[in-house]
């Protein structure tokens, strides 16, 4: 099972260092800097709470990485998704309650 949940945590760290690249380089090359601090901040404040509080998914699953911290920035960078799946689904909301 821990496999299986290792696979997911690796598949959405990867899918948001992805995300976030594409979103953040299509803001800048558009000049929308406002979303690029947006995107940026969400990757820092998810990296900056995991440093602060030691969290590690990947150590609780039992990968280690060579340079120890690279776990908790993966993490952070993990938890940084969640707060963009939460955002879209807020502006869903507020589109269909303006919409009635």
């Amino acid at each position: 099972m821990s496999m299986v949940v290792l696979a997911v945590v690796i598949a959405v760290t990867v899918e948001g260092l992805i995300e976030y690249a594409k979103s953040i380089g299509k803001a800048m090359e558009a000049g929308e800097y406002k979303i690029a601090l947006t995107q940026a901040g969400a990757v820092a404040l998810g990296v900056l709470l995991c440093l602060a509080v030691g969290a590690d998914v990947y150590s609780a699953l039992g990968v280690t990485f060579a340079v120890p911290w690279i776990g908790t920035v993966l993490t952070g960078i993990f938890a940084s998704r969640g707060s963009n799946y939460i955002s879209d689904l807020v502006k869903k909301f507020q589109s269909i309650v303006g919409e009635g």
